[in-house]
């Protein structure tokens, strides 16, 4: 399988023209302002899990999930209440929208459960990168850490991305999941946890010394790996509704849904692993 020049030139500009944005973001604006940028992608990445979760024949409640995810962000930047109490009123609300605003037999079952699921999905990966950006102001953090984490994790999944795309293309003979993602494949897959090790290691020698090494391994080989199976569990989502892409909104990656899979389960834990083994 070779690579396709033009589909890999188009995600190479496109890469070009928002890397010094997202440099600016990460680097500059403060938490409040990059919280409410997450928000504006929350926004964004909901309205795409409709349009999914709609092709894959099942209603969706849009008002309920937004209000979760952007409670779930703004509880990071203001600690108001607990995070569970935000988690308890949203898990609610959508149920008695269910109920209340839906109340079809056919669809409030299926309806409830992937709105909460794509609520979660959502929110507990965003509020989780608002989080790590928040690292500059923790106690136990130091000035500038967020901005270094949040840049590492970046590194690592577009560096796994990269090789994948790129060896996967070029080596590619063993399907990894042919009845989920037919273009992915073994090869593929090493080179992807091969080339975030690699982002790890980059990022220690670049901006980040305070990694050990220890850090770099499990950066690239657990956050990266899965990282991985997070664009695995959005390809087979994408399955079920029968799409190659989530939107159009960014050429030659598909939608923000389509940039943000790799995400949904590696910011969370990565968030951990720092809270609880990189900060005294």
């Amino acid at each position: 399988m070779a690579i396709k020049f033009r589909s890999f030139l188009i995600r190479a500009v496109t890469t070009v023209v928002f890397l010094p944005l997202f440099f600016f973001v990460v680097e500059y604006l403060g938490p409040y302002w990059f919280a409410g940028l997450i928000g504006v992608v929350a926004i964004l990445a909901m309205l795409e899990l409709k349009n999914l979760v709609s092709h894959a024949g099942s209603a969706f409640y849009v008002v309920p999930s937004v209000l979760l995810v952007l409670a779930m962000i703004g509880l990071r930047v203001w600690p108001v209440v607990p995070f569970e109490t935000v988690l308890a009123v949203g898990f609610v609300l959508i149920m008695l929208w269910s109920l209340l605003a839906d109340g079809r037999v056919e669809s409030a079952l299926s309806g409830a459960a992937h709105t909460i699921l794509a609520a979660l999905a959502m929110g507990l990966s965003l509020s989780a990168m608002v989080a790590l950006k928040l690292l500059d102001i923790h106690p136990d953090g130091y000035p500038g850490m967020g901005a270094d984490v949040v840049f590492t994790l970046f590194m690592v999944i577009w560096m796994g991305d990269s090789g994948a795309y790129i060896f996967g293309s070029l080596l590619g003979r063993h399907k990894l999941a042919p009845t989920i993602s037919p273009n992915k494949s073994v090869e593929g897959a090493v080179f992807n946890i091969i080339f975030n090790v690699l982002g790890a290691v980059i990022a220690k020698s670049w901006f980040f010394p305070k990694l050990t090494w220890m850090d770099v391994l499990v950066i690239g080989f657990i956050v990266g790996g899965v990282g991985m199976l997070g664009d695995l569990l959005e390809s087979l989502w994408k399955r079920k509704a029968a799409i190659k892409d989530s939107a159009g909104l960014i050429p030659g990656h598909g939608g923000l849904l389509d940039r943000l899979d790799s995400f949904i389960l590696s910011a969370p834990l990565l968030y951990a692993y720092c809270r609880y083994f990189m900060m005294p």
